[in-house]
């Protein structure tokens, strides 16, 4: 027979015949098992379950194991529990009523965003979401920032979300532009003035970041007033780099013999290694780390670290048999500071000459177009390749 509510027992101890032929008079006992000889499992009756387990007590066994179940034992656990379901309770009522009320400001602007969301907060009255007036707040953030052509406000969950876009003006409305500036040290070769101030003159040597032509003219009634600089400036650009040969080199290199190491690591600690060695007296090392997940709850760490066997050597030359070789690697460095836009006028080198070495320094002469604008690169190259200086 199977009860719906019971209280089960595993019960150890000897001459339990008599135990529960006493215990059977007085109280239903249903699933005895005998496990062993002096071990045996039983259910009784829910409500009967505190009283048993005295007398098992009493009559000098021990339980194993004890466990109740069904409906009422389920009741009883919630009814004790009554302290957190009154917790979840509270909770959710609690957010419940925090839903209504505003926890963030953001503002989605290209600048200027911390201005509005500052300004936001100070007029909010409350942060109830029924004591906002949308509507009203777009009014006053347009109010307070002239430079604004578009403001929304929404609610987004918890957060007042403010949309604006600035006003676009056309050139002809700004009041500052930006000058045309050097961006190299050189020497002026021409000048094509479209409009703006010349601060500077053909055959001037100017510097990188040095003004060119400036965003502003005089009318003949003496009136300065701003526009955006527009001109075509040349000039001619030095670019430089050395490079240097050494009578007498110390060169390390590899000799071509490498070894693996290999470790699997658990949780920082070796637990595997393929035993090997580092018996090179001169070497380079590279170690890898790759996770070993797959098929794998552990994790297991593969570390790979490959010995290289290194030689040094003195090497002795003269410079004149490396001679173009090294003037061919501080040419190559100086290209590399040249832009694409840059045409190449003349080429020199000077070698310096030291105590144990020789330095070649490579000087590359170009011509470059400043506009102050993005110019298409062939049209540049066109330019100065028609004639222009």
């Amino acid at each position: 027979m199977k009860k719906i509510n019971f209280h089960y027992f595993e019960i150890k101890g000897l001459n339990q015949e008599r135990f529960f032929n006493n215990l059977s008079k007085k109280y239903q006992i249903f699933e005895i098992n005998r496990l062993e000889k002096n071990r045996t499992k039983f259910k009784v009756n829910y409500f009967d379950g505190k009283k048993i387990k005295k007398e098992i007590l009493d009559a000098g066994f021990e339980i194993v194991d004890e466990k109740r179940g069904g409906v009422f034992f389920w009741l009883a656990k919630a009814m004790t529990s009554y302290g957190i379901i009154a917790a979840l309770i509270l909770c959710s009522f609690v957010y419940v009523i925090q839903l209504n009320f505003v926890q963030k400001v953001e503002v989605w602007a290209e600048e200027g965003g911390k201005e509005i969301e500052s300004f936001v907060w100070q007029n909010l009255k409350s942060r109830n979401k029924n004591y906002i007036d949308l509507k009203k707040l777009e009014k006053e953030i347009s109010a307070n920032f002239e430079d604004l052509s578009f403001v929304s406000a929404a609610f987004v969950g918890q957060s007042l979300i403010i949309n604006v876009k600035s006003k676009v003006l056309p050139p002809e409305m700004e009041d500052n532009f930006a000058p045309i500036i050097s961006p190299f040290d050189g020497i002026i070769t021409k000048i094509n003035l479209i409009q703006g101030t010349l601060m500077v003159e053909v055959g001037d040597i100017v510097q990188k970041g040095q003004t060119l032509v400036e965003g502003r003219v005089i009318n003949s009634e003496g009136e300065s007033f701003n526009l955006q600089p527009r001109a075509e400036v040349y000039m001619d650009v030095w670019h430089q780099a050395e490079s240097t040969h050494y009578d007498r080199e110390i060169v390390t290199y590899r000799t071509g013999r490498k070894f693996d190491m290999v470790r699997v690591l658990l949780f920082g600690k070796e637990f595997y290694s393929n035993g090997k060695e580092n018996t090179f007296s001169q070497f380079e090392q590279e170690t890898t780390l790759r996770k070993l997940t797959k098929n794998n709850f552990l994790p297991f760490v593969l570390e790979k670290t490959t010995c290289f066997e290194t030689a040094t050597e003195v090497i002795e030359s003269t410079f004149e048999e490396k001679r173009e070789q090294v003037i061919s690697s501080a040419r190559e460095k100086c290209l590399q500071n040249l832009r694409e836009s840059e045409i190449i006028k003349e080429e020199n080198y000077i070698i310096l000459e030291g105590g144990g070495f020789t330095t070649v320094r490579y000087v590359i002469t170009t011509n470059l177009l400043v506009t102050g604008e993005d110019e298409n690169l062939h049209k540049q190259t066109k330019i100065i390749e028609d004639g222009d200086f």
